[in-house]
Parts: C-alpha cells; structure tokens; sequence
C-alpha cells in the first residue's frame, strides 16, 4: 500500500502544479483516463470490493452491487456528459441595438479541490465527485476516512495506473488533524464534505475563513410514504430492502415511515413477515450497534411500541417500532438501521408530521396512482426522492444527490453535480462603436427611454413606435472621434 501524502502544504502546491496541466488538456484527453478506469472496474471489479469488503463488513457482492457499478455508471454518464455540459455556449448581447454584441460563457474548474471521504459507501462517495472534479479539469486531492483507508488508496492506483497523475489526484493521511488542517487550508478552492451535519458545521466554519465553497452532505433522516393505494407487498419489499442494506449505514435509509390508516395493518403484516425472517444484509459494527442499543432506549423512554423482537446486542436485527411526534423527534440524527413507524389519517397528516424534521434528503412515495404519488412528492423538502422504490436511486449517475436543512446544500451526480466542480466565466464582446451610454447628463436619456419602449412596450404599437423613436435618435448620435 502507498504511503498517504502527510506534508500537505507540499502535496497542495504540487497538485496546484498538476492541475494547471491537466485543464489545458482537451476534454477527450481527460476523459482517456477515465475510459480505462472503467474498463478494468468492469472487467474485474472483485479485488477493489474485497478491500471495501474487509474495512467496511458489507460483503463482496454488496460492494459490487452498490458501489462498483455505481461507479462504473459515474464513468459511463461522463464520458457521455461531459462534452455536451462542459460546452461553453454563445449569448447575444442586448445592448443599446440590435447584434450590439456577444457573450461566450464558459465553464472553468476551480482548481484544487479537496474530498473529505465518509467510510459508509468509500468508493461510491470518493469517485463520484473526484470523478466529476477530474474531468472538469481539477485536481482532487482525497483526504479518507480512517475506517476505510485502503478502499480510497486502492482506488487512487488505480485511477494513477488509468494514467491519472499521482500529484494530480493524492491521497492524504487519514488523521482527523488532517482533516482540519485541509479544511483550514488557504491552498484549496473547493472542498467536498459527506458525513454528519456537527462535523459539517465545523469544516465550513475553518473554510469560511478563505471564502472556500463547499459541497457539504449530511446526511439524512428519509420519510416513506405508504398512501392508501400504494403496492403494499413492493412497498414491504423496498422498504426492508432499503433498511437491511449496508446495515443502515446509508445516508437515505428510511427511518421514517408514514402509512395510511386505511391500509396500515395489511402493511405493517407483510413489512413485519419479511423482517422477522431477513436479518441485515450485513451485521452492524461495534460502533453502530453500541449506537443502535442506545438509540432503543431513547426510543423506548419516548413510548416508542416495538414492532420487531431485537435483544441488545443483536448485530443482525434491525431496530423497528412504532410511534408519534415523540418517537420521531428522538430518531433524529441517527445512522443505524432503525426505522419508526406512524400511521396516519391522511397525506396531510404525513406531511405535517414530515415536515417536523430538520432533515430533508431523501424520501420515498409509494402508490399504484404515480400521478398522485407525484403531485404528492412535489410537496416534500426533500432533494432526491423515489416513487415505489427505496435507496436504490442513489446510485444513479444521471440524477443530482443533495438535500437542505441539516442534510447540508450543494450537489453530486447528474449534469448539475458535474457543473458544481465548475465555477462560469462570462467573456463580453462588443461589436462597432456604438457607445451612446458613454454620453454624460443625459444626453442620450431619450435614446434610452424609446429603447425601453421598443423592447419592453406593453403592445405591438407601442414596441414599434419606439423603434421608430430609437432608430430617430441614433441616427442623430455621432460616436467618439
């Protein structure tokens, strides 16, 4: 294994260094590198899941399933993308006539940005946005988790061995004062950040300090929605999947499920039938379930109702129950798999209860009327949201990944993820020499006013009777000698 990169100032002023080549390459040769990358993740994923696999405790077809493709996905959308979203576009200028002028807006790269990597999904949430950051012409200097280490630095190989510079793309040492250091830095012009919203606080507080944007995702505390006329066996279905996986290290787990009174207990018996016989697709570690014990007992002093038989210490069980206001206010902030669950009269009870929580990340709506589970998710505060589906459209490259409130602001994935590792860049240009706003004291006041008239008239007559006027006064308008 490659030794981390400990002198950061140095690492920084390289990557800087690397980076001002890189972004004077064309776009296809950036995107060489990530075609290779690819094709070896394609080929032969299973050495990369096995390192996710051993530091993280999901199994090696988890890590397949839920990051490598993903991943591959990533490079696939890009290669696809890029050229298209990346294009500078061409805008007329307004002016004081018509063909005054025209504007060339592009997208340039920031520069150095740093990716501090959560160790729930450490390649999935690493390569997304050094993927992103990459093609937009950006170094990408990536500070791991220390639970999941070897997953960032294996993945840094194998984007070097793709033909990726090492100085472009390092990786740091994976220390908490590390951590802080790279967030405090003066050398960085963008950070990446997922992880909970207390530590989120922190780095953009040290970033502030040099004006540094941030991309911050904190998590979440995700609504299910049973309406009364949703698939209740696909809903149990797509709900217990969504929980069991990762075991509830997932940043949009459910955690809070609202079901229509009408069809609760038919639910509450299929979504407690496969619970019953399916244990978490991976055991909890120590850390989530001493999390997961603690949380049920705060649970249970709010008067939570349990719906699932789990005894302390159970690594295999997911944490279920029932509950109101109460409950739902004490799983807030929670990462482990445990889901309270309401019912409600109605969509407007759920919506009010939904709307108590300070997180809006990700939510799902289940019902066999997609319009109405439309209309009705068009009402949450939620940023990526899934119809009769649960967790799983996280991992698609197309679509943008980012929430508000305590799950933090900014976004991954689709073209507006790849557009965040861009910062425009408008270039003017003015045709002739037609200047009359040059004048001074009003002179060229009624040129203005019929030009207000004939682009902004409220009728037809009026637009054209201020051209006439326009046409009038700049005829009589002599430029600068």
């Amino acid at each position: 294994m490659d030794s981390p990169q400990t002198n950061l100032e140095q690492t920084l002023q390289r990557a800087r260094e690397a980076q001002r080549a890189w972004a004077a390459l064309p776009l296809s040769a950036r995107l060489a590198p990530i075609q290779r990358f690819r094709e070896r993740l394609a080929q032969n994923p299973k050495p990369l899941a096995e390192v996710i696999s051993r530091e993280i405790g999901k199994s090696r077809f988890e890590a397949i399933g839920s990051e490598c493709l993903a991943v591959a996905g990533c490079c696939a959308f890009l290669l696809e993308r890029a050229p298209v979203v990346l294009a500078s576009r061409r805008e007329s200028l307004a002016g004081f006539m018509p063909l005054t002028g025209t504007a060339i807006i592009q997208h340039k790269p920031w520069g150095v940005v740093a990716m501090l990597v959560p160790w729930n999904y450490p390649l999935l949430l690493c390569a997304g946005p050094v993927l992103n950051a990459l093609v937009a012409g950006n170094a990408a200097v990536m500070k791991p988790s220390p639970r999941a280490k070897d997953t960032v630095a294996t993945f840094a190989r194998w984007l070097w061995d793709a033909g990726v510079p090492n100085d472009l793309a390092p990786v740091l040492d994976s220390s908490d004062e590390m951590g802080r250091a790279l967030s405090a830095s003066a050398l960085i012009d963008r950070i990446v950040f997922t992880g909970s919203s207390r530590t989120g606080r922190a780095i953009l507080k040290a970033a502030a300090e040099n004006l540094v944007p941030a991309t911050v995702e904190l998590s979440g505390c995700d609504s299910v929605f049973i309406l009364r006329h949703a698939n209740l066996k696909l809903a149990a279905d797509a709900v217990s999947f969504g929980l069991r996986l990762n075991a509830g290290r997932t940043c949009i787990c459910p955690r809070r499920l609202f079901v229509d009174e009408a069809v609760a207990e038919s639910f509450l018996s299929e979504f407690k039938e496969r619970m019953t016989r399916q244990k978490l697709l991976a055991p909890m570690d120590p850390q989530t379930l001493r999390e997961a014990d603690e949380l049920a007992q705060k649970l249970e002093s709010a008067g939570a109702i349990a719906l699932l038989e789990r005894k302390r210490g159970d690594a295999g069980r997911a944490l279920v129950v029932m509950g109101g206001a109460d409950v739902l206010a004490a799983t807030q902030g929670n990462f482990v798999p445990a889901l309270v669950i309401t019912k409600v009269k109605n969509a407007e009870e759920a919506l009010a209860m939904d709307a108590a929580s300070q997180y809006a990340l990700g939510a799902s709506v289940f019902s066999r009327n997609v319009a109405e589970a439309v209309a009705f998710a068009s009402r949450l505060n939620a940023g990526i949201i899934a119809i009769n589906e649960c967790v799983a459209q996280g991992g698609e490259a197309a679509i943008t990944f980012g929430g508000s409130g305590e799950s933090g602001y900014g976004v991954r994935g689709g073209n507006e993820g790849l557009l965040e590792m861009t910062r425009p860049q408008s270039l003017s240009i003015a045709h002739g020499t037609f200047r009359p706003h040059h004048k001074t004291e009003g002179e060229a006041e009624d040129m203005v006013l019929a030009l207000m008239r004939a682009r902004h008239g409220g009728s037809v007559l009026t637009r054209l009777k201020g051209w006439i006027d326009y046409a009038r006064e700049a005829i009589a308008w002599r430029p600068p000698q």
